[in-house]
């Protein structure tokens, strides 16, 4: 009769020395390449050049911010599911008339629908004054 042989129970790999040095040098690499990346974005930002991108891009986020607004006054009701139907119709728009480009669309949606708590604290907050000065 043929025995089976078990097999030993599978050793725990642990990292040596010279490995976790290396994981530490990766993680100090990306720290200072972050930190080189956000002055060299600060030095640009500073440039007129970079003053004139950041300019358009506080009008897009402010046209975008009218528009949203105007398309919630058109809800009899203030809920998220209203939120982001509006938030929605926005970004259609903008996708549209390509004045963002629809690579950025989800990163913008998904910042705006991570808003819904802030907005609808506004609308409350704005409802109790209008109602005390009635």
């Amino acid at each position: 009769m043929a025995t089976k042989k078990k097999k030993a129970p599978a050793k725990k790999k642990t990292a040596s020395k010279k490995e976790e040095s290396h994981g530490k040098g990766f993680l100090a690499a990306g720290l200072v390449a972050g930190a080189a990346l956000a002055v060299g974005t600060a030095y640009y930002l500073n440039t007129p050049k970079g003053k004139k991108m950041l300019e358009k891009a506080e009008k897009k986020a402010l046209a975008m911010q009218k528009k949203l607004t105007s398309e919630l006054n058109k809800k009899k009701k203030l809920t998220k599911e209203n939120y982001e139907d509006a938030v929605k119709k926005v970004l259609a728009y903008y996708t549209k008339t390509k004045d963002i480009a629809a690579s950025e669309a989800p990163e913008v949606k998904e910042y705006l629908l991570s808003k819904w708590k802030d907005v609808e604290k506004e609308y409350k907050t704005a409802s109790k004054d209008i109602k005390k000065k009635k």
